[in-house]
């Protein structure tokens, strides 16, 4: 399987994570491609951007591509840039921001899991049911 990263459409990440702001996310590689085990997924963060404190059982790793974020993990809480990467852990509480005047970039890889959900932890306390955009190869 191959694709381009510049032809797979971008979704509102505020329609998975009620409370976010100026997320966007492109699913690359996903079940629908033949990945059984993980999905790797491209985010695209303006200024301003939030996505609030939430968690979920599967595992996260993160590499960052441009720009700069702010990212609490639990208590833990950082600028990120440019080569940084990060990794959470099932149930593991964490937070993005992006105050800068520039956007972001990060390449996100997860874990799939028999339980998707995201549990905001600001704002409305009720799970949200992950579901991702199916991979358009043209």
């Amino acid at each position: 399987m191959f694709g381009n990263m510049f032809q797979v459409p971008k979704q509102d990440v505020s329609q998975l994570l009620p409370g976010t702001k100026g997320f966007y996310i492109q699913w690359l590689i996903t079940k629908e491609t033949g990945s059984e085990r993980f999905a790797v997924r491209r985010f695209v963060v303006r200024p301003g951007g939030l996505m609030p404190m939430h968690r979920h059982k599967y595992v996260e790793a993160v590499v960052m591509l441009r720009g700069r974020l702010v990212v609490t993990i639990g208590s833990e809480t950082k600028v990120v840039g440019p080569g940084d990467y990060f990794f959470t852990g099932p149930y593991e509480p964490h937070r993005i921001e992006n105050p800068f005047d520039e956007e972001a970039e990060f390449l996100c890889s997860i874990s799939y899991e028999d339980d998707m959900r995201l549990e905001p932890l600001e704002g409305p306390a009720q799970p949200v049911s992950f579901r991702p955009m199916p991979t358009i190869i043209s």
